[in-house]
């Protein structure tokens, strides 16, 4: 059963930073390494170690111990990695949708296209009321030079 986000209150999971947090995390115990996990991540051993330890923090949970000079993950470190993981699933189920929903759109906006161009309708800047100088800026501006300034 899911809980509607209006009545779902615990704060910590909604903390700024908490997926950085938990990419980090996962990581770590993919790659055995914090070392390896920070480049992997493209960011400094030192932000990774932070990010594991702000998580242990919101979590209110001992995420790994040190043993000698390796992390070993605790046994909460080892029950939060299955959910990390659907976590991040969950995000990609998202993306493939999402992923969808556009190629749609773009769809939907060529067939658009295609049937005012069979109407011979004009497109640019007589069907906009936009006078032509400004049209042509704004032409120019996708990928031509940027002025700051339309002239009339």
């Amino acid at each position: 059963m899911t809980t509607p986000l209006s009545t779902w209150r615990p704060r910590r999971y909604l903390r700024h930073g908490m997926l950085p947090q938990l990419a980090a995390f996962e990581a770590v115990m993919r790659l055995g390494s914090t070392t390896r996990a920070a480049e992997a991540l493209c960011i400094a051993q030192p932000t990774l170690s932070g990010h594991l330890r702000k998580l242990g923090e919101a979590l209110g949970v001992r995420l790994f111990e040190m043993q000698g000079k390796r992390l070993v993950p605790t046994a909460a470190a080892r029950a939060l990695l299955p959910v990390a993981r659907e976590v991040f699933a969950a995000f990609e189920r998202c993306e493939r949708v999402l992923a969808g929903l556009r190629a749609e759109a773009c769809v939907e906006v060529r067939s658009s296209a295609r049937r005012q161009a069979d109407a011979q309708e004009p497109i640019g800047a007589a069907a906009l009321d936009t006078p032509p100088a400004v049209a042509a800026q704004a032409w120019r501006g996708l990928g031509g030079p940027r002025r700051s300034s339309f002239s009339t």
